[in-house]
Parts: C-alpha cells; sequence; structure tokens
C-alpha cells in the first residue's frame, strides 16, 4: 500500500491520543514544576506586568482550586 495515502492520525489508529494535551510549568501552591498545569487567578495591572497563578491536578483538587477558564 501506498504510505503517502494512509491516514497517520486516524480515531482507530493505536497510536491516536485519547486524552487533551498536557500543559507542563510552575504550580504556584506547591511551588515546583509539574504537567498538567491550569491558570487559576489572573491579575491584571494598568502599570506594569501582569501575573498569573498556576495550579497543577493535585493541587487544585486539595485546595479546592477552578480553572479561571471554567469560572461563569
Amino acid at each position: 500500500m501506498n504510505e503517502s495515502t494512509q491516514d497517520q492520525n486516524a480515531e482507530n489508529s493505536p497510536t491516536a491520543a485519547k486524552t487533551e494535551p498536557m500543559t507542563y510549568g510552575y504550580c504556584s501552591w506547591h511551588r515546583g514544576y509539574s504537567a498538567g498545569i491550569r491558570a487559576i487567578e489572573v491579575v491584571e495591572q494598568g502599570s506594569g506586568p501582569g501575573r498569573v497563578q498556576s495550579a497543577c491536578q493535585p493541587c487544585r483538587e486539595e485546595h479546592d482550586l477552578v480553572p479561571y477558564a471554567d469560572r461563569p
């Protein structure tokens, strides 16, 4: 079979991703780097750089944190 006609990202492929992509970054709660980081608090400032506090999944569960994107 001609390999150029095969779908490399077919849904039934054994290598197809089944979960959402994970982000890697700094967790503001346990103060270390971790996978699965989500923004929790966004602080905007008029003069100067703002700030974003992020948390990993275990810290979000332990401290009952709601990701910024999931808030109403």
